[in-house]
């Protein structure tokens, strides 16, 4: 395969693992390539597709994904050079933007800024309860509110500490 320039680079990564990931029932959420030629680092975060996993990737899918993409990368020599490649799973500062992003946190408090948030209507913080297409049902201190996805600016897991 032809190198791919510093522009087309993550979205050839993405094709390459998207079958990987498949295949592992795994759903690649963002493909990162930073660095210059020969000192890149090439991060993908990926998370289990079934949104009803009571938890993430474990280590030993994460592992195989990582040596098949390894193994994809170096065959199709796509990034040339020494690089660094990087999978995990979303941390709890992965920013929430979809339903799916909202689903996979389901019982887990979040903040929700939205796009109008002022002194009037401050960020809202409940415990996510449910998921749609449109709209994010959260249980908040003053009951269940639902919040039109439309409307999320950006959103995030609130972290117990």
């Amino acid at each position: 395969m032809a190198t791919a320039d510093d522009a087309t680079l993550p979205a050839q990564v993405r094709a390459l693992i998207e079958p990987l990931a498949a295949a592992l029932e795994v759903e690649v959420l963002d493909v990162q390539v930073k660095g210059s030629r020969g000192r890149r680092l090439v991060r993908v975060t990926a998370d289990a597709a079934d949104l009803e996993a009571a938890a993430g990737l474990d280590i030993d899918t994460i592992a195989t994904l990582s040596r098949q993409l390894g193994d994809a990368l170096d065959a199709d020599d796509l990034v040339p050079g020494a690089y660094t490649l990087e999978v995990t799973s979303p941390g709890a500062d992965q920013p929430l933007t979809r339903a799916r992003d909202f689903a996979r946190n389901r019982g887990r408090e979040v903040r929700i800024t939205r796009h109008r948030d002022d002194e009037e209507t401050p960020p809202v913080t409940g415990t996510v309860l449910a998921v749609t297409d449109d709209t994010v049902t959260l249980a908040t201190a003053d009951g269940e509110r639902d919040v039109p996805l439309g409307d999320v600016d950006h959103a995030k897991v609130v972290l117990p500490w």
